[in-house]
């Protein structure tokens, strides 16, 4: 549970919008109009998509697969790779009898 002004308030589920690629392209309209983090950009996504007709599910698996956007989904899955991926080679060398590790 979380506090707000030291009172105790019920943490909601995380919903999913069930139209991806037009949560997308909305929220690239609001990128041109509002600064990145702004409670506002926020805001008017959320009211534009709902209405343009757009709906929330529970999990990704709910989302109607002709919704989709495989595209974004891909771009998405190949910077979790990036982020995972280790930037310094590591260094493996052999120390073979008599040497120090030093």
């Amino acid at each position: 549970m979380a506090f707000i002004r030291g009172k105790e308030v019920k943490e909601t589920a995380k919903q999913e919008p069930a139209n991806p690629k037009l949560w997308n392209t909305i929220t690239a309209q609001a990128g041109a109009k509002f600064s990145k983090n702004s409670p506002a950009r926020g805001h008017w996504i959320h009211a534009k998509y709902n209405q343009m007709g757009g709906q929330y599910v529970k999990s990704k698996k709910e989302v109607d697969p002709r919704f989709r956007d495989y595209a974004q989904e891909e771009a998405d899955k190949k910077e979790e790779q990036k982020k995972k991926k280790v930037t310094k080679p590591v260094n493996k060398k052999v120390i073979k009898r008599g040497q120090s590790f030093r």
